[in-house]
């Protein structure tokens, strides 16, 4: 599963398409290895169409538990038309399709330029791309994918219901292109990062207890850090324990056995 930087950053189609070979290939060897420790999720060759859909199936060939997407590919965000025919492919059966947030393309130059964009950018990349899902309708479209959307939401969650005032201004927007709200609803979290205190019960008002999962953002997180913030979900008075141990196990085992 590649982070950013992303495969795509090679700004080459085939370039970009045998290194997500290699990488899922690698990933389907260590499977294999340990099949009863290790799943693995496929990285594709976003934004080359082809190239994708070609990686689909060798990926589940491989038995690849899903897929991985970024936010954006060298600046085309998920949504975009263009990838349509990739979300068609996916569609096709029961797919879990976990995103992480890219880099923005562009990134303002001499903008917070000494905060790195993992601190910042990647919240504001997440918004942005599912944001521009929603207003393509890819959720209602190609209901047999699961998406978890990554660090609890990032900021979706906040602007919901201002989402909702757009039509105030562009009358012309239909309203499943501003019902942000019913994918919080429906689609999945993971809750890597520091979603505590703040975050994570913010996330609980608008979403279903039982599609949140952890995650660790290892190894780009330092291990003494994953274990910090693992330590403060786990002794948080802010979750109840059913919570706690939905989040650790259960919503997971559920979410892959209904994928089987």
């Amino acid at each position: 599963m590649a982070s950013s930087p992303h495969v795509s950053n090679t700004n080459d189609a085939g370039l970009t398409s045998e290194l997500a070979t290699e990488v899922n290939e690698y990933g389907a060897e260590q499977s294999k290895a340990y099949p009863d420790k290790i799943g693995f999720a496929a990285t594709l060759p976003l934004p080359y169409v082809d190239e994708s859909i070609a990686e689909i199936d060798r990926a589940r060939t491989n038995q690849a538990s899903g897929f991985t997407l970024p936010t954006n590919a060298n600046g085309t965000y998920l949504g975009d038309p263009s990838l349509d025919p990739i979300m068609e492919k996916l569609n096709e059966q029961k797919t879990l399709v976990m995103l992480h947030p890219n880099e923005p393309k562009p990134l303002a130059k001499d903008v917070n330029s000494d905060i790195p964009a993992p601190i910042m950018e990647f919240f504001f990349d997440t918004t942005r791309a599912v944001t521009n899902m929603v207003m393509h309708n890819v959720f209602n479209r190609y209901p047999n994918i699961k998406f978890i959307i990554p660090h609890a939401g990032s900021l979706l969650p906040v602007i919901s219901d201002r989402l909702a005032l757009a039509q105030k201004l562009n009358p012309n927007l239909k309203d499943e292109q501003v019902d942000l709200a019913t994918v919080l609803a429906t689609q999945y979290f993971d809750v890597a990062g520091m979603v505590l205190p703040h975050q994570l019960p913010v996330l609980q008002q608008v979403s279903d207890p039982t599609h949140l999962l952890y995650a660790t953002d290892a190894p780009y997180t330092p291990a003494a850090q994953v274990v910090q913030l693992t330590k403060e979900l786990e002794n948080t008075g802010l979750l109840s324990e059913a919570t706690k141990q939905m989040i650790f196990y259960k919503n997971g085992k559920q979410l892959l056995d209904e994928l089987k």
